[in-house]
């Protein structure tokens, strides 16, 4: 929002008259532009109608300028660049918009015209920032707070803070950004401007996300979006809506991202504000993608980026590629799809911006990997995994590690094929287990709000009540005073006080009944938090498919146990349990039956531990078996029989050209001298390399 003084109100109806005959000469019908099937062609049309109203205006602008500026002055150049800057924003043109601002900025510095200068600057930050230029981002929202200061302008001390915010957060400075959000925060507070206030609350509630404080994030832009309902219906609610969206998509609640985003769209189409919309369909878009609604995704992408590349936004004509992309390649349309992923890599690679070359060089590597071309994949993977790790964007690098896994499998590199499987499977288990902690802390920050809520309505019943005795306390004053005048009057009052003191009491005790009610309601709502926060740790610490635990919780167990079993001088004994031909089974038979022989498999082997012993999912196909107290011939005797149980139980299995079977490294602690979990999980993959290599479906120990 620009800072400065007002126009006068002929100004902006002159304006307004401008603004809108440009639009109607250039789009014709409005509501066609926010119409449900609007076309990605007739999106870019309609915002290419804006840009060429926006290019005839630039123009005459300039000849004007050129022609009667150094007639008219100073002055009169400041206020035609400062109209035709505010139109030029109205008709969504960045470029045009920038160059009449800076000539507003440079006029006003020669006059000296603070307010103006303060108003140029606070729109040309936001027209760098929505070009993705940060460096002058950041020295015009450096000369807007120096100036601001020195002035004493609080608001516009507030807009530089909040845009200093948002730089530092797009480039990963997020405590930063945190800083200078928060103290924008309070200097809107001191003045009390409520809609500046709802902004920095919004943008404040994105930096925690990114943090990873996510129950704070979502309290935020909760606030944020009822502060912006209370300011009226002039106010945008669509950026709050999108944010909020974002926040339930990282945390899996499709049903609640999907009213928001649903929400964020209808509050952008009446504002009527393309560059809005554009943001609503991209973020949607995205969204669509992670859930598998590949067309869905594929038309609203392409509608966002027909008006953000002729708005001149080049970071969101790039993020909106990837998304086209993702969606072709899941609509098997490989060739589309590379030719788009090209074209956002190149704008990737022009704004330095590591999201959408990470992204795009992933989902090119993909395509290469399906044609077959493993050189090409495993270049395009390398520098997508190095781009991703440096920018912490965990969840496409998950994926980069399972395609690197897949590409050294199938070119024979073994080695190279379990540290990937590894590296991705550790990555996958820690963004479980974060998102486990992200779903805790919204269902905290919702019963938190529901506390809160609960407590202020308790208090005010609170003051109900003491309302009501002190309107007995005066009750009984008036009667005293009645009495030392008249018998008379003396009993009338007791009368009245009589008939007022069981009213009284009747609505104190439904009062109380009301409190009694909310107590329980409370205490219910105390036990659903307790049973969600149980449900949540078991899923945390076990394997969906196979009901083992899961990696991080089996290390954890075999650590104890294997530090015990040192300190109290006993062995222990663990097994690799290895599913013989599993690759083989999963592509001849797909992948729901190789999750079925991987459940009714590890079903078995529970069945038949000894009490004790526990098992986990070490990665993929591969499980393990700790078996305390127990050394290698008593281990060998358990093992035998585990692998005879799974081959004649997994025989039965239909389908399979042979019936699945198991092999089983061996490793004790005293056999194999191990000192560490590492080396003892070391010796129990060599053994069973050994059980693959001598021809399977057989245990083997560990020879040093």
């Amino acid at each position: 929002m620009p800072i400065g003084q007002p126009a006068p109100a002929w100004r902006k109806r002159a304006l307004a008259v401008v603004a809108t005959a440009a639009f109607v000469s250039g789009f014709g019908a409005m509501e066609r532009l926010y119409a449900d099937d609007l076309s990605p062609v007739m999106a870019g049309q309609i915002a290419a109608s804006s840009q060429r109203v926006a290019d005839v205006v630039r123009d005459g602008w300039r000849f004007g300028d050129r022609l009667f500026g150094p007639l008219f002055g100073r002055f009169a150049r400041l206020q035609l660049a400062r109209h035709v800057g505010v139109l030029e924003q109205a008709l969504g043109a960045g470029g045009p918009a920038a160059e009449a601002w800076q000539t507003v900025v440079a006029q006003a510095r020669a006059l000296g015209n603070v307010p103006r200068l303060i108003e140029a600057l606070d729109r040309s930050v936001a027209l760098a920032l929505a070009r993705g230029d940060y460096g002058s981002a950041s020295s015009l929202a450096a000369e807007l707070l120096q100036l601001a200061r020195r002035n004493g302008l609080v608001r516009a001390q507030a807009a530089a803070e909040g845009y200093l915010g948002v730089i530092a957060r797009r480039r990963g400075k997020l405590e930063e950004a945190r800083a200078h959000q928060e103290t924008a925060l309070a200097l809107l507070r001191s003045q009390n401007d409520r809609a500046g206030e709802a902004q920095v609350l919004m943008n404040l509630g994105t930096v925690h996300r990114d943090l990873g404080d996510f129950a704070r994030a979502l309290e935020l832009q909760i606030d944020a979006l009822e502060l912006r309902r209370s300011l009226g219906s002039r106010e945008r609610l669509d950026l709050s809506y999108r944010n909020i969206a974002l926040l339930y998509r990282e945390i899996e609640d499709t049903e609640q991202a999907k009213r928001n985003f649903e929400a964020a769209l209808e509050s952008s189409r009446r504002n009527l504000d393309p560059q809005s919309l554009a943001g609503a369909l991209g973020s949607y878009a995205s969204f669509s993608n992670d859930i598998g609604e590949a067309d869905a995704a594929l038309l609203m992408a392409q509608q966002a980026r027909a008006i953000d590349a002729s708005i001149g936004n080049r970071p969101y004509v790039g993020l909106e590629n990837v998304e086209i992309g993702r969606a072709l390649i899941r609509l098997d349309r490989d060739g589309e799809a590379a030719k788009v992923l090209a074209d956002a890599l190149a704008i990737g690679r022009e704004l330095n911006h590591r999201e959408i070359m990470g992204n795009a060089l992933l989902h090119l590597g993909r395509i290469a990997l399906r044609e077959g071309n493993e050189a090409l994949a495993t270049e395009r993977l390398d520098e997508a995994i190095r781009i991703l790790g440096e920018a912490g964007l965990k969840s496409a690098l998950s994926e980069a590690f399972a395609a690197r896994e897949d590409i050294a499998t199938a070119s024979g590199q073994l080695a190279a094929a379990i540290e990937y499987a590894h590296r991705h499977a550790a990555l996958r288990e820690e963004l479980l287990g974060t998102r486990s902690g992200r779903q805790l802390a919204a269902l905290k920050s919702r019963y938190e709000r529901a506390d809160a809520e609960q407590r202020i309505r308790l208090l005010s019943l609170t003051n109900e009540l003491q309302g009501l005795r002190l309107n007995q306390q005066a009750l009984l004053r008036n009667i005293g005073i009645g009495a030392a005048a008249a018998l008379g009057v003396l009993l009338l009052l007791l009368f009245r006080r009589y008939r007022t003191t069981r009213r009284l009491n009747r609505e104190l005790q439904h009062k109380n009944a009301e409190i009694s009610a909310h107590e329980a309601r409370l205490e219910a709502a105390n036990a659903k938090l307790e049973t969600h926060a149980a449900e949540l740790y078991q899923a945390a610490i076990t394997d969906p498919l196979t009901g083992a635990y899961n990696r991080g919780h089996l290390l954890r167990q075999l650590d104890e146990h294997l530090r015990h079993a040192q300190s109290a001088g006993q062995d222990l004994s663990v097994l690799l349990i290895d599913f013989d031909h599993f690759k083989s089974i999963n592509d001849e038979l797909g992948h729901l039956f190789g999750d079925r022989v991987l459940a009714s498999g590890i079903q078995v082997v529970r069945q038949w531990l000894e009490p004790g012993d526990l098992v986990g999912r070490y990665g993929g196909e591969e499980f393990v078996v700790v078996m305390p107290g127990r050394d290698t011939h008593a281990a060998a005797a358990i093992a035998e029989r585990l692998r005879a149980k799974v081959a004649q139980s997994l025989s039965t299995m239909s389908g399979a050209r042979r019936s699945p079977t198991i092999s089983i490294g061996l490793a004790s602690l005293r056999a194999s001298g191990a000192a560490t979990l590492e080396d003892l999980l070391g010796a129990a993959d060599i053994a069973v390399y050994r059980a693959k290599a001598e021809g399977r479906n057989r245990v083997v120990p560990y020879a040093a």
